[in-house]
């Protein structure tokens, strides 16, 4: 079967991640890369060990002179919507980074150009893919505990190691468009329900080294009657969880939980069951590749890639508008596009 020829815009930061993997996935071939600083292109020329394969500093020229199926687009969310639009005009489907943009209007935007030119659109959300995610799904699903009528999460690290710099150094809202939006996409997913309104408030201890808000809390309401609390923090001082957070999710026969990475069900009587976890052959390094081979599969069998645009704006609305409730002070209904 004839591969799928990708150009790669973006090789900073994740990018140099992101090139390994399209490397790796056999249903596809690397036919460019592109990135505006010469330092990008000349460690990708290493990386890239002497195949003939053209580098560009200029997205519009790429785009022109060589033919492809897919773009995988490495690149800060404010240049989004204009690379891809441009990309999508080529004939070219595309993978982004997450978060989808830097504003909710640009994110509607890139859908809506999406539609009308119909491509693919995918917001690279590896969360879902995790083996104790896909454990908790299972198990929600299975109808063991009951309805799930109360979920509450709770993510806590100190971010101090990590340095923020470039674009995220920008976002007021940096824990909720960064880091959140991992877990309302992954609470969607395990629940089956979409959002219908959150209230948020969110602040920045004077301990903190990040510029925006590095703190928030949240009620979500969900469709079916479903309550949420979130709580999230990049500057914890005490005992930290993993990086998906600790998880309750409360039904009439017991409650799912996730606490440091373990799942189990505890029962009304206090009895606990641990949930098995499934095998994955993807581990943390590989979602990448599974993300690429999910988008290959879709283009090739003509179906929506399981994370794309029009299913990630709602997630993406979750953190954008409990953003605006913290500023606000206000309960924020949630309203999705009626197109989608």
């Amino acid at each position: 079967m004839e591969k799928i020829k990708v150009i790669q815009i973006g090789l900073g930061g994740f990018g140099k991640f992101w090139l390994g993997a399209v490397l790796n996935v056999e249903e596809v071939e690397l036919v460019a890369v592109v990135d505006m600083e010469e330092n990008n292109l000349a460690v990708a020329a290493q990386r890239l060990e002497g195949k003939n394969i053209p580098l560009y500093q200029d997205h519009k020229k790429a785009l022109r002179e060589v033919k492809a199926d897919l773009v995988l687009l490495i690149t800060p969310p404010h240049t989004h919507r204009a690379l891809t639009i441009d990309a999508v005009e080529a004939g070219m489907h595309v993978i982004m980074e997450k978060p989808v943009s830097s504003s909710y209007e640009d994110a509607v935007e890139i859908y809506k150009f999406a539609q009308t030119c119909g491509k693919y659109v995918m917001v690279n959300q590896n969360y879902r893919r995790r083996p104790v995610i896909q454990a908790l799904k299972a198990c929600v699903d299975s109808g063991k505990v009951g309805t799930i009528e109360n979920v509450e999460w709770r993510f806590s690290l100190d971010h101090k190691n990590i340095e923020l710099t470039g674009w995220r150094r920008a976002f007021d809202d940096i824990m909720l468009k960064e880091m959140s939006i991992h877990h309302f996409d992954s609470v969607r997913y395990i629940l089956g329900k979409n959002p219908i309104s959150v209230y948020a408030e969110s602040m920045n201890p004077t301990w903190s080294p990040i510029n925006g808000e590095s703190v928030t809390a949240a009620v979500f309401n969900f469709e079916g009657g479903v309550f949420m609390t979130y709580f999230g923090s990049w500057v914890n001082k005490g005992k930290c969880t993993s990086w998906n957070g600790d998880i309750i999710l409360t039904g009439s026969q017991g409650a799912i939980e996730l606490k440091d990475d373990v799942p189990q069900i505890v029962w009304s009587d206090g009895t606990r069951e641990i949930i098995p976890i499934p095998a994955f052959e993807c581990n943390d390094s590989d979602y990448l590749e599974y993300s690429i081979g999910d988008m290959v599969d879709a283009i090739r069998e003509r179906r929506l890639p399981a994370t794309h645009i029009g299913d990630n704006l709602i997630s993406w609305s979750m953190a954008c508008s409990a953003a605006d409730s913290a500023k606000s002070g206000m309960k924020i209904k949630i309203e999705p596009p009626k197109e989608i």
